[in-house]
Protein backbone atom coordinates (compact mmCIF):
# COMPACT_ATOMS: atom_id res chain seq x y z
CA UNK A 1 0.00 0.00 0.00
CA UNK A 2 1.24 3.11 -1.18
CA UNK A 3 0.70 6.31 0.94
CA UNK A 4 0.36 10.09 0.23
CA UNK A 5 0.79 12.62 3.42
CA UNK A 6 -0.73 15.92 2.20
CA UNK A 7 -1.61 18.56 4.36
CA UNK A 8 -0.53 22.35 5.26
CA UNK A 9 3.27 23.54 5.69
CA UNK A 10 4.50 22.75 9.33
CA UNK A 11 1.74 19.98 10.39
CA UNK A 12 3.71 17.02 10.67
CA UNK A 13 4.14 15.32 7.48
CA UNK A 14 7.80 15.24 7.43
CA UNK A 15 8.25 13.64 10.75
CA UNK A 16 5.28 11.33 9.84
CA UNK A 17 7.42 10.26 6.81
CA UNK A 18 10.34 10.21 9.26
CA UNK A 19 8.49 7.65 11.45
CA UNK A 20 7.45 4.97 8.52
CA UNK A 21 11.34 5.00 6.91
CA UNK A 22 11.33 2.16 9.42
CA UNK A 23 8.27 0.44 7.45
CA UNK A 24 10.26 0.65 3.87
CA UNK A 25 8.70 3.50 2.38
CA UNK A 26 10.21 5.14 -0.43
CA UNK A 27 10.17 8.78 0.58
CA UNK A 28 8.98 11.04 -2.08
CA UNK A 29 8.98 14.97 -0.79
CA UNK A 30 7.00 16.43 -3.64
CA UNK A 31 7.62 20.21 -2.58
CA UNK A 32 11.78 19.00 -3.75
CA UNK A 33 10.23 17.68 -6.91
CA UNK A 34 8.11 20.57 -7.92
CA UNK A 35 10.88 23.23 -7.20
CA UNK A 36 13.19 20.99 -9.53
CA UNK A 37 10.92 21.01 -12.22
CA UNK A 38 10.33 24.66 -11.69
CA UNK A 39 13.93 25.61 -11.35
CA UNK A 40 14.68 23.63 -14.49
CA UNK A 41 11.71 25.00 -16.69
CA UNK A 42 12.64 28.48 -15.54
CA UNK A 43 9.11 29.57 -13.49
CA UNK A 44 7.65 30.39 -10.58
CA UNK A 45 4.81 28.61 -9.50
CA UNK A 46 3.48 29.79 -6.32
CA UNK A 47 -0.54 28.82 -7.30
CA UNK A 48 -1.04 25.88 -4.99
CA UNK A 49 -4.38 25.26 -6.48
CA UNK A 50 -2.94 25.39 -9.38
CA UNK A 51 -0.02 23.42 -8.84
CA UNK A 52 -2.39 20.36 -7.00
CA UNK A 53 -3.03 18.59 -10.52
CA UNK A 54 -0.23 18.99 -11.86
CA UNK A 55 1.34 16.89 -8.92
CA UNK A 56 -0.90 14.14 -8.66
CA UNK A 57 -0.78 13.61 -11.87
CA UNK A 58 3.31 13.19 -11.57
CA UNK A 59 2.08 10.82 -8.75
CA UNK A 60 -0.18 8.61 -10.46
CA UNK A 61 2.31 8.40 -13.03
CA UNK A 62 4.58 7.84 -10.10
CA UNK A 63 2.36 4.63 -9.23
CA UNK A 64 1.38 3.87 -12.59
CA UNK A 65 4.85 3.29 -13.32
CA UNK A 66 5.58 0.39 -10.60
CA UNK A 67 2.83 -1.40 -11.78
CA UNK A 68 4.54 -2.33 -14.68
CA UNK A 69 7.87 -2.59 -13.34
CA UNK A 70 10.71 -5.43 -12.29
CA UNK A 71 10.00 -4.06 -8.86
CA UNK A 72 6.37 -4.52 -8.77
CA UNK A 73 5.20 -4.88 -5.53
CA UNK A 74 8.36 -4.76 -3.39
CA UNK A 75 8.34 -1.15 -3.06
CA UNK A 76 5.91 1.27 -1.21
CA UNK A 77 5.81 4.72 -2.31
CA UNK A 78 5.46 7.55 0.46
CA UNK A 79 4.36 10.74 -1.35
CA UNK A 80 4.86 13.69 1.30
CA UNK A 81 2.78 16.83 -0.14
CA UNK A 82 2.16 20.20 1.33
CA UNK A 83 -0.04 21.73 -1.60
CA UNK A 84 -2.41 18.97 -2.52
CA UNK A 85 -6.11 19.58 -2.50
CA UNK A 86 -8.38 17.12 -1.57
CA UNK A 87 -10.77 17.64 -4.60
CA UNK A 88 -7.91 16.25 -6.70
CA UNK A 89 -7.31 13.20 -5.33
CA UNK A 90 -9.63 11.78 -7.75
CA UNK A 91 -6.61 12.30 -10.28
CA UNK A 92 -4.90 9.52 -8.70
CA UNK A 93 -5.82 5.69 -8.55
CA UNK A 94 -6.62 5.52 -5.16
CA UNK A 95 -7.22 1.59 -5.10
CA UNK A 96 -3.57 0.38 -3.32
CA UNK A 97 -3.06 4.21 -2.24
CA UNK A 98 -4.32 5.72 1.49
CA UNK A 99 -4.78 9.64 1.71
CA UNK A 100 -4.21 11.30 4.61
CA UNK A 101 -4.10 15.01 5.31
CA UNK A 102 -2.52 16.53 8.57
CA UNK A 103 -3.55 20.47 9.84
CA UNK A 104 -3.61 22.79 12.56
CA UNK A 105 -7.34 24.16 11.99
CA UNK A 106 -7.76 24.62 15.85
CA UNK A 107 -5.03 26.89 17.24
CA UNK A 108 -4.79 30.38 16.81
CA UNK A 109 -1.68 32.07 15.32
CA UNK A 110 0.40 33.22 18.45
CA UNK A 111 -0.22 29.71 19.59
CA UNK A 112 1.21 28.22 16.43
CA UNK A 113 4.45 30.67 15.98
CA UNK A 114 5.80 30.21 19.45
CA UNK A 115 5.40 25.99 18.65
CA UNK A 116 7.11 26.94 15.26
CA UNK A 117 9.94 28.59 17.11
CA UNK A 118 9.78 25.83 19.51
CA UNK A 119 11.13 22.91 17.42
CA UNK A 120 12.60 25.20 14.61
CA UNK A 121 15.96 23.57 13.82
CA UNK A 122 18.85 25.53 12.36
CA UNK A 123 18.34 24.77 8.71
CA UNK A 124 14.57 24.99 8.51
CA UNK A 125 13.80 27.85 6.20
CA UNK A 126 11.44 29.45 8.87
CA UNK A 127 14.23 30.44 10.89
CA UNK A 128 15.00 32.79 8.27
CA UNK A 129 12.28 34.86 8.11
CA UNK A 130 10.83 37.26 11.02
CA UNK A 131 7.86 36.60 13.48
CA UNK A 132 5.97 39.08 11.43
CA UNK A 133 6.57 36.98 8.01
CA UNK A 134 5.56 34.19 10.06
CA UNK A 135 2.67 35.44 11.66
CA UNK A 136 1.28 35.98 8.40
CA UNK A 137 2.15 32.61 6.85
CA UNK A 138 1.14 31.04 9.63
CA UNK A 139 -2.53 32.81 9.56
CA UNK A 140 -2.97 31.88 5.88
CA UNK A 141 -1.75 27.87 6.98
CA UNK A 142 -4.20 27.56 9.74
CA UNK A 143 -7.32 28.73 7.22
CA UNK A 144 -5.53 26.38 4.89
CA UNK A 145 -5.95 24.00 7.42
CA UNK A 146 -9.55 24.06 7.97
CA UNK A 147 -10.56 24.35 4.32
CA UNK A 148 -8.65 20.92 4.17
CA UNK A 149 -10.31 19.59 7.78
CA UNK A 150 -14.20 21.03 5.87
CA UNK A 151 -13.16 19.63 2.35
CA UNK A 152 -12.12 15.80 3.40
CA UNK A 153 -15.11 15.74 5.51
CA UNK A 154 -17.04 16.71 2.39
CA UNK A 155 -15.20 13.78 0.47
CA UNK A 156 -14.39 11.30 2.99
CA UNK A 157 -10.98 11.50 3.29
CA UNK A 158 -9.22 11.06 6.48
CA UNK A 159 -7.89 14.26 8.21
CA UNK A 160 -5.87 14.23 11.15
CA UNK A 161 -5.81 17.83 13.01
CA UNK A 162 -2.20 18.20 15.39
CA UNK A 163 -2.99 21.28 16.99
CA UNK A 164 -2.80 19.72 19.87
CA UNK A 165 -0.78 16.89 21.22
CA UNK A 166 0.76 17.09 17.96
CA UNK A 167 3.24 13.82 18.55
CA UNK A 168 0.69 11.79 20.14
CA UNK A 169 -1.34 12.99 17.07
CA UNK A 170 1.51 11.67 14.96
CA UNK A 171 1.58 8.53 16.82
CA UNK A 172 -2.17 7.73 16.21
CA UNK A 173 -1.47 8.75 12.74
CA UNK A 174 0.83 5.68 12.57
CA UNK A 175 -0.50 3.21 14.38
CA UNK A 176 -3.97 3.90 12.39
CA UNK A 177 -1.46 3.59 8.94
CA UNK A 178 0.58 0.31 10.32
CA UNK A 179 -2.85 -1.62 11.56
CA UNK A 180 -4.73 -0.23 7.98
Amino acid sequence: MHLIIAGAARSGKTSLSLMLNKYGYTHYKMDSIKRGICESYNFIYDDWEGVSPIMCKIINRIIEDNKTDTNYGLEKYLFDIPFLYPKDISLIDTSNTKVIFLGYAHIDVEEELKLIRKYDKDHFWTTKISDNELRKWTYDNIEFSKYLESECQKLGITYYDTSVNREEVLQKVLEDIINS
